[in-house]
């Protein structure tokens, strides 16, 4: 009786106590990742992100519910507060200078307000959901207006991100969080935390491509939820930008060719791509001017009706011209606004591309990614190679395309940013593999990439921070000591230098989390299910 009470305990605590720690584990992950992504969110000021003239004037005029800003008698443009505008233009293209030039952002302006008729309400280059969605947090206090909407995006991401872990056939799990971790260092989390719409445009190609291929392979609530996922992306593409429209169609696509099922299957379930793209397909015709505004994104010379031949008549093209030499020029620089993504000089800097980062951000985080190329395409299979080679050339073509349209240099006004949703899912290309084991799985390599995302994370945005709290004229690590700019509403506590160790720290534990806890965790359930059985990741498993 006593050996029998004595062996009970231990029965009980294998079956109740790993599930408690697993969703502990999986909680301190997730708030890991918050902290990580919302230090980017403190680490630029006001006015940081690249166009935020345009977007945040556009933001604070466009609700749900209407104009929310009074239009100039004149024909000028919207009546918005002076400091919208001097959070940026007392800064930008001026590294530096910090953020201490900012005046009154706290809602105590004495000023009126003054038209400008740079903003969306004025041109409507873009949707407007992401500007009403802004909208709604706007209060006297610019500063907290930003900062919160900052955070409101960040929390998008995680939650969609959160849903596909836990609603992802098994296989790609992995995918998921390298492709995020690695593709989003350190321009894409920049712009996710941040008040441009390519926030969103981002979040929804990305998570889109993810959420149709675990679609396409599972059945069941699982599906359902994942279907659910994708028409939100869909939703946030089409509030964004409308090149987000069109790069989340293409990988789509390429979702579904990617997915392991047999054709018939997959007409039975593409109704929701099908629905998505009859939709996509419907506006462009109905408006083609939202084609012409993705020119406008790349133009800066107002003419935005002109240079599509199919919307534009033939007498106002240049007849049987091309302009060959820029042609020649862009094709071989085009590679440089990819590695701008990662941070690659001349093109990879942040902010009004006035931040440039230290190259070993680049080095680590292209570094990473170089080392898996060359790993995936060691026996990539015809199904892998087919997508990689078709996601390159998407990346060459499209860049290619709007510059010779639009006759601009490679980087002078097409800017990496434009590229980062589609370089998102390149990434997750490479890493995705047939049976959901990592490219990589021993754990030295693994350990080594975790450390080079996080030392690259962490340089990136100490580098960001420094460049807002005194402007790069002053160096050193102490960001706390000189310092001519902070948010003013934040307890001591919460400095800069709180907030880089902070964020370093989170973002270690989540790159832990997901290139070595998660492949080992992987391992150890295939060799619980037996190496000569069919592995439990197979699309025939999957799908349940």
């Amino acid at each position: 009786m006593n050996q029998e009470s004595a062996v009970a305990p231990p029965k009980k605590s294998r079956f109740h106590y790993p599930r408690l720690r697993n969703i502990l584990g999986i909680g301190s992950v997730v708030l890991a990742a918050f902290v990580g992504m919302s230090a980017w969110a403190f680490s630029s000021a006001v006015g940081g992100a690249p166009d935020d003239d345009y977007h945040l004037s556009s933001m604070w005029c466009t609700s749900f519910s209407g104009p929310d800003c009074e239009f100039d008698a004149d024909g000028n443009g919207v009546m918005i507060p002076p400091p919208l505008l001097v959070s940026s233009y007392c800064l930008y293209h001026n590294p530096q200078q910090g953020a201490g030039c900012q005046p009154f952002m706290d809602g105590t302006d004495p000023r009126e307000d003054f038209a400008f008729g740079h903003n969306n309400p004025m041109r409507q280059l873009n949707p407007d959901g992401f500007y009403q969605a802004g909208n709604v947090f706007k209060t006297k206090n610019i500063q907290s207006t930003v900062l919160e909407f900052r955070l409101f995006n960040v929390s998008i991401f995680l939650a969609l991100t959160i849903a596909l872990y836990f609603l992802l056939p098994r296989r790609l799990t992995i995918t998921a969080m390298w492709m995020w971790l690695i593709g989003l260092i350190p321009l894409g989390v920049y712009l996710i935390a941040s008040t441009n719409p390519s926030s969103w445009a981002i979040i929804a190609v990305g998570t889109g491509w993810l959420a149709l291929m675990g679609y396409l392979e599972t059945k069941g609530w699982r599906s359902a939820g994942l279907a659910v996922v994708y028409l939100l992306s869909v939703l946030l593409a089409t509030s964004s930008r409308v090149d987000s429209i069109l790069y989340l169609g293409l990988v789509s696509a390429l979702a579904v060719w990617q997915a392991p099922l047999p054709v018939k299957d997959l007409f039975k379930k593409t109704w929701v791509a099908l629905v998505a793209a009859v939709f996509v397909v419907i506006r462009l015709i109905i408006s083609p001017r939202n084609l012409e505004r993705i020119i406008g994104g790349v133009s800066t010379h107002n003419n935005d009706s002109e240079g599509l031949p199919w919307t534009t008549g033939a007498d106002s093209l240049l007849p049987g011209q091309i302009d060959w030499a820029l042609m020649w020029n862009n094709l071989w620089s085009v590679p440089g606004l990819w590695t701008g993504v990662f941070g690659g000089r001349p093109l990879g800097s942040l902010g009004w591309l006035d931040t440039a980062l230290p190259q070993i951000v680049f080095f680590g985080v292209g570094g990473t990614l170089l080392g898996l190329i060359f790993v995936a395409i060691k026996r990539p299979g015809t199904k892998k190679a087919l997508s990689m080679g078709a996601v390159l050339f998407a990346l060459w073509a499209i860049p290619l395309y709007l510059l010779q349209i639009s006759g601009a240099l490679a980087g002078e006004e097409f800017q990496p940013r434009y590229l980062v949703p589609l370089m998102v899912v390149a990434v997750g290309t490479v890493v995705l593999t047939q049976d959901g084991r990592p490219l990589i799985s021993d754990r030295p390599r693994l350990v080594a990439i975790a450390a080079a995302l996080t030392v690259s994370n962490s340089i990136a945005l100490h580098t960001n921070i420094r460049r807002y709290v005194t402007g790069n004229v002053v160096e050193g690590l102490n960001l706390n000591s000189p310092r001519e700019w902070w948010w003013g509403f934040l307890p001591d506590l919460v400095s800069p230098n709180f907030v880089w160790v902070a964020g370093t720290a989170a973002f270690g534990v989540v790159a832990w989390f997901a290139f070595v806890h998660l492949p080992g965790l992987r391992a150890d359930i295939a060799v619980e299910s037996g190496s000569n059985t069919k592995p439990s990741n197979q699309p025939s498993t999957l799908a349940k």
